[in-house]
């Protein structure tokens, strides 16, 4: 026996088959986010010698340069300060720690919320 799919059933099918690609395509966008984050968190460290540091200062050049990024990157994506940390962080470990993690939220096959709990 045959079923027939309403017209209705049809158009609603291809909205989520939208819905579905919308997804991978942010998925995408999460993986090539992290790249660009940790891409920016090593030029940052490669040029903490750079900075400028008085004699009396309280904080390592390092340290510097990873507040500077923090904030910057909050300011940047307007989140807060805490939230860029952690952004910082997670970017570091799909890049440098869980490629095929990367590797799968840049195909679009998980989400960043799934790559966040790995």
């Amino acid at each position: 026996m045959v079923t027939l799919v309403s017209t209705t059933q049809q158009q609603l099918g291809l909205l989520f088959d939208a819905v579905a690609v919308a997804d991978r395509v942010i998925a995408q966008c999460f993986a090539f986010r992290a790249e660009l984050i940790d891409q920016t968190r090593r030029f940052s460290e490669a040029h903490a010698a750079e900075i400028p540091r008085g004699p009396q200062a309280l904080w390592s050049r390092e340290e510097i340069a990873k507040r500077e990024l923090s904030s910057e990157l909050a300011v940047t994506l307007r989140i807060p300060e805490r939230s860029a940390e952690t952004l910082l962080a997670e970017s570091k470990a799909l890049v440098q720690d869980l490629p095929a993690t990367r590797a799968a939220l840049h195909d679009g096959v998980i989400s960043y919320r799934h790559a966040q709990a790995i």
